[in-house]
């Protein structure tokens, strides 16, 4: 499906690249977590990371249709700017936040998380200062190394929150390390359960990540954390699940350019790339700024996993493979890169291949990474909103000619 091939209208505002998401995958997927957990349990949707970098407002108004009881945010800023888009669902700001913030969380009715003796009091004093009551969840930490209060210290907390007025305790969690893991998640889930003696009946308890709430049921208690998941991708050490997921986003950019070179021409920064055949070369718009051949760097976990990575590193210094980026996907068939990817153009080889100027490549990145990209919202493979690199909701007319009224968007 090209879809920059639309009524011209799209691609003037889209511009030569955007990420298109697919909102009837995230409504799926999010039905379908829903269905495996049942009446009793609820779903906290997370749209940290600007949903995952597929735009957090326009998500969360998603999950929240879909049946999502909660709504899970990293930041207050993230919060602030669900309830501006007129979200009302419940909010949890999952990470501590800092005392100058309390005020503005308290103000936008965002839950938030204690992980701390010294975060009680600031959130106790705000309350007093906004004049409302202030909801909090507790944050335990059991083994992932990171925030929470120590299990010892849960008696003492509970103690000072009963002197708080204005405080008002509605839930307490940990964050599970490896969810993938039996061990570890077992041992994490004991701590957590031991630290819960010590607290009254009717709190949310929450303990599960994607990766948990597919391996182990019986943690999935109250509420369950579920990211990864409604984006349509498994969490890590996750091969398989029973659930029929769907891929949610896909990046498009637009050739600007086609030439043909030869041999002795070199292609890209530096010269690297020395041409050895004639072929046709196509100019892609996009670039290490939308997060194209960018690969996170983590220690190789055994000795086979780095001869892996010496082997591409040297295949890659040798001019052989498929280049920094890999490839990029034409309807009419696959690209490889050649030469250095640039900050915002990419150099394909499309010898042989169909291409003109204009046509679309699937690019792969992480979503999170390209920021400034517009986010083009499709239903049922009809744009109806696009989120423009600034932020601003622009609703797609010829989507509501098409048969899709959109969702009003808050001014």
């Amino acid at each position: 499906m090209n879809l920059m091939n639309q009524p011209e209208s799209l691609a003037a505002l889209a511009g030569p690249k955007c990420l298109y998401v697919d909102s009837s995958a995230l409504e799926h997927n999010a039905r379908e977590v829903k269905k495996a957990l049942g009446p009793l349990v609820k779903l906290l949707a997370v749209v940290k990371g600007d949903g995952y970098g597929v735009g957090g407002v326009e998500a969360a108004r998603i999950f929240a249709s879909a049946g999502a009881d909660y709504l899970g945010v990293s930041s207050v800023q993230e919060g602030v700017e669900l309830r501006k888009a007129g979200i009302r669902a419940p909010v949890l700001v999952m990470n501590p936040i800092l005392r100058e913030e309390c005020v503005a969380a308290i103000e936008h009715d965002l839950e938030i998380t204690v992980a701390s003796r010294q975060g009680v009091f600031d959130v106790a004093d705000a309350s007093r200062r906004v004049g409302r009551t202030a909801r909090i969840h507790l944050e335990i930490e059991t083994g992932l190394g990171r925030t929470g209060l120590p299990a010892g210290e849960v008696p003492a907390i509970l103690d000072e929150l009963r002197s708080c007025e204005g405080v008002h305790l509605c839930g307490i969690f940990t964050h599970m390390g490896e969810g993938h893991r039996d061990e570890s998640s077992f041992r994490q889930f004991a701590r957590f359960q031991a630290a819960l003696r010590h607290v009254p009946r009717g709190l949310v308890r929450h303990v599960s990540n994607s990766a948990a709430f597919l391996k182990f049921p019986d943690m999935r208690l109250d509420m369950v954390r579920i990211g990864t998941l409604l984006y349509g991708q498994l969490p890590f050490g996750i091969r398989h699940t029973t659930l029929s997921l769907k891929n949610v986003w896909d990046f498009r950019a637009r050739v600007l350019f086609i030439h043909d070179v030869g041999p002795g021409d070199t292609i890209g920064y530096g010269g690297d790339y020395l041409v050895k055949r004639p072929m046709k070369i196509a100019v892609v718009s996009a670039g290490y700024s939308d997060g194209f051949g960018l690969t996170a760097v983590s220690r190789p976990k055994d000795l086979s996993d780095l001869a892996r990575y010496i082997v591409k590193m040297v295949l890659s210094y040798l001019g052989k493979g498929r280049g920094e980026g890999g490839a990029v996907r034409f309807e009419c068939g696959v690209a490889p890169v050649v030469g250095r990817i640039g900050m915002q153009l990419t150099m394909v080889d499309v010898t042989g291949l169909p291409v003109s100027v204009g046509d679309e490549a699937s690019v792969s990145i992480r979503p999170t990474a390209g920021a400034r990209l517009p986010r083009v919202y499709l239903r049922d493979g009809v744009p109806y909103l696009i989120r423009m690199p600034w932020g601003e909701m622009r609703p797609v007319e010829f989507g509501k000619s098409a048969g899709y009224t959109g969702r009003e968007v808050q001014k």
